[in-house]
């Protein structure tokens, strides 16, 4: 196909050069033309003139003598040369306005331009007696100028067509034909194959512009060599880094997903669905990152942290949420990704997070099991006398941060001792699992604290606004009244316990724990020294 274009580039270079070539010829025998007729005219016009001065004295005495056979011999002297279209004598008027001669032939045309002659009297030189007109061909002074153009003209288009022939075949030598080289070696030539990019051949030395851009383009293709070389290089680098990296991407334990600027989710990979799907599920809930993880504001405003330039790039956070029927803790890794390849982010750039989620479900439920057991009393769930007192002094700080009351009670319960002696222990740990569990089902485990502080002395303590001594009272002694209560310790056995209690109340008992704890336990002891089964409160002490 190139070649086709570089052959008829040459047909074009010729066939233009031609058409030039008529153009000019045609041009300048028109003016060769149109100046030639003018100079013919004037030439003409001055031969007809030269040829009335000659004929004028004969006109003269024909005149005066009235002849005319002299007059008509004289013009169709005048008609016989080819110049002349007409002649006519007028000789002068007689007395009665007729004029006494006149002689005409040819074609006499007054409208035309006419070479006139006044004849003058011959022996009185103030006096004319006629007038000689003469009327130049002016047809036949046309003809000669076209006559003289057509032969100007052909020889002038041959000279045309011969010049342009040859300045053809020196273009086609030196310009068209080192160009279709050029395009026959281009097209040859296969960016997509690095061997097929050889140098073009050129005549060393010489430093016309066709070497020279032969030259520069074996430069350009020098360097396009190269640079399709390394592309092509790169490329299959690049192509088999994204396959190990779809690879990972695909077949990953952990869940992956891409978030944008609205926290949607627009990539996300098979592990990222399974964790969010339902068996029977094709699609996920919702591609709104936060809703799925059942934890909207949190979430948003720590994605909103991280995409702010004052926080680290990347953040970890342990998430619960509900998927179906089951609760699920994912370990998220939050990372926001940057285009390295930009010194400066435009306020304008999409900012995407990348999310990686590991199932921590089992290592959550035993770290959950491990910090319980770690925090309650094994037999009972209470909590035990470490974690009991760590909460005591939060709720403390929290009474004192808000102007409430935090209600202690110091609980022993009575006659345990014998029960441990007659049934043996196995019913006496029967005994504390059921007074723990009637402590669970009257006070709330969320808010109010139960401590089982060893043995068989427990803590109660409650966080209230208002401080009411005869309703915490009639608490007190209405949880006595219930741990009195049988409890069997087999199928045919039963036993009861009683209890007392001693209670301190902060900040009016003591602002630090050991204060209240130690307040409280003395009004214990009191109630157990005069008789037990009682409440005594430390404000009763301090009257």
């Amino acid at each position: 196909m190139i070649k086709i274009i570089s052959q008829k580039l040459y047909l074009r270079v010729a066939l233009s050069i031609a058409l030039v070539a008529i153009v000019v010829s045609i041009v300048s025998a028109m003016l060769s033309y149109y100046s030639d007729l003018k100079e013919k005219k004037n030439t003409n016009y001055l031969l007809v003139q030269q040829l009335a001065h000659t004929v004028e004295k004969a006109a003269t005495i024909a005149a005066y003598l009235n002849d005319q056979e002299l007059s008509q011999e004289i013009i169709n002297g005048l008609l016989s040369n080819d110049i002349v279209q007409g002649a006519s004598i007028e000789g002068k008027s007689n007395t009665k306005g007729e004029m006494e001669l006149f002689i005409a032939n040819g074609t006499i045309n007054k409208q035309k331009e006419a070479v006139l002659v006044k004849l003058v009297h011959p022996f009185l030189d103030d006096t004319f007696i006629g007038v000689l007109s003469i009327y130049p061909d002016d047809k036949f002074i046309q003809q000669q100028a076209q006559a003289a153009l057509k032969k100007e003209f052909i020889l002038m288009l041959i000279q045309s067509i011969v010049i342009a022939f040859f300045v053809s075949l020196v273009v086609q030598r030196w310009l068209t034909k080192p160009i279709q080289n050029l395009t026959d070696s281009f097209a040859k030539i296969n960016p997509s194959k690095p061997e097929t990019l050889k140098m073009l051949s050129f005549k060393q030395g010489k430093r016309d512009e066709i070497s020279r851009l032969t030259q520069n383009i074996n430069a350009l293709m020098h360097e396009l060599h190269l640079t399709i070389s390394n592309e092509q290089t790169l490329r299959k680098k690049t192509q088999e880094l994204e396959a190990k990296f779809r690879l990972i991407f695909e077949q990953a334990s952990a869940g992956i997903c891409l978030l944008d600027d609205k926290n949607t989710i627009t990539t996300f990979n098979p592990a990222f669905k399974h964790y969010f799907t339902l068996p029977g599920e094709e699609k996920l809930s919702t591609l709104h990152f936060p809703e799925l993880l059942n934890n909207v504001e949190k979430l948003q405003s720590l994605l909103l942290d991280i995409r702010s330039d004052i926080n680290p790039p990347q953040t970890t956070l342990d998430v619960e949420c509900k998927i179906g029927y089951k609760t699920v803790w994912f370990h998220c890794l939050f990372v926001r990704l940057t285009d390295q390849r930009q010194n400066n982010r435009s306020p304008q750039q999409e900012q995407l997070v990348e999310v990686i989620l590991h199932d921590v479900t089992e290592r959550a439920e035993r770290e959950f099991q491990t910090q319980f057991e770690a925090d309650h009393d094994p037999l009972t769930d209470l909590f035990n006398r470490r974690a009991g007192e760590k909460r005591l002094k939060k709720a403390l700080r929290e009474c004192a941060k808000h102007g409430q009351h935090l209600v202690l009670m110091m609980i022993d319960l009575d006659k345990f001792k014998p029960i441990n002696d007659t049934y043996g222990h196995e019913a006496g740990d029967k005994v504390l699992i059921e007074i723990a569990n009637r402590f669970k089902k009257r006070f709330n485990n969320n808010t109010d604290i139960c401590i089982r502080l060893g043995g068989d002395e427990f803590i109660i303590a409650q966080q209230i606004n208002t401080y009411d001594k005869t309703a915490t009272q009639n608490q007190a002694i209405a949880l006595i009244d219930e741990l009195q209560q049988d409890i069997s310790i087999s199928q045919t056995k039963k036993c009861a316990v009683g209890a007392s209690i001693g209670i301190a109340v902060a900040p009016n008992d003591g602002n630090e724990l050991l204060e209240l704890m130690f307040n409280a336990d003395q009004m214990l002891y009191q109630v157990k020294e005069t008789g037990r089964g009682n409440v005594a409160f430390y404000d009763e002490l301090k009257k």
